[in-house]
């Protein structure tokens, strides 16, 4: 990619990011995502355009509210940046419609995993905006209707037969029904094969990310962690590097 149109699908990326972070504070409070206009959560001062600039305004202000002094979250650069890069990401490996969808499919899930992660909550209507991104997809002929079926039934059949081994094993539940509902958007944007590898990648991430909790907190064998930020970001590897991922563990196998 040329330099100028990927600045400016990184921008756009940005921009994007943005809004969800407006999904990200709001959703989970019940707050309209459209009124008031952005205001610093601390001070509740309006927020005007020119200091509202992805990325930008928030390393001139370092960090900090201008009306009020108190620091910014860094989670809200860090989702612009994100979203940015997963934009990218979709214009380079993708021709422009199957990059756009690509990309809006990966913004909601940036901004379900990051509710989730905040609230261990995700809201149904992302699930369903999801979906209504998946639909269009296959009517634009960019995922097969049998990829989308039984990719869908292994993203729910697997994470429930994970949920019922774990509840015999330890008598939890493991994950939540909103992972299981994310399970069968994620099997039918991917098929079931890289569904699979999904799972499998975001239950090793599951476990690097518990035992480096405990070792810096303490172990709690009942210490809950959110499972839906280490499913979006291992489908977001399967979906880009899928195959290379699927070769490494082939070799894994051969061992």
């Amino acid at each position: 990619m040329d330099w100028i149109p990927t600045i400016s699908i990184f921008f756009i990326g940005a921009i994007v990011g943005s809004v969800l972070n407006v999904l990200i504070y709001r959703m989970p409070i019940d707050q309209s995502i459209w009124t008031p206009r952005s205001h610093c959560p601390q001070c509740k001062k309006t927020i005007p355009w020119f200091r509202n600039i992805p990325l930008l305004s928030f390393f001139l202000q370092k960090g900090k509210c201008v009306d009020c002094s108190q620091s910014i979250s860094l989670h809200y650069p860090l989702v612009e940046l994100i979203t940015g890069i997963g934009w990218v990401v979709s214009f380079s490996m993708f021709e422009p419609i199957n990059a756009l969808v690509t990309a809006l499919f990966i913004s909601n899930l940036i901004a379900l995993a990051w509710i989730d992660l905040k609230t261990m909550m995700i809201p149904l209507s992302l699930i369903i905006s999801g979906l209504v991104i998946i639909l269009i997809t296959l009517i634009l002929g960019y995922l097969h209707w049998t990829i989308v079926l039984w990719g869908g039934l292994a993203g729910v059949a697997l994470p429930l037969t994970m949920m019922g081994i774990t509840y015999l094993m330890t008598k939890r539940q493991g994950m939540g029904w909103g992972d299981i509902q994310l399970g069968f958007i994620l099997g039918a944007w991917l098929g079931p094969w890289y569904m699979m590898m999904t799972l499998f990648l975001a239950a090793l991430l599951g476990i690097f990310v518990w035992l480096a909790v405990s070792i810096l907190n303490g172990f709690d064998k009942d210490r809950p962690l959110p499972f839906a930020p280490y499913l979006v970001v291992s489908a977001t590897v399967m979906l880009f590097y899928g195959s290379s991922f699927s070769l490494l563990f082939d070799r894994f196998l051969l061992l």
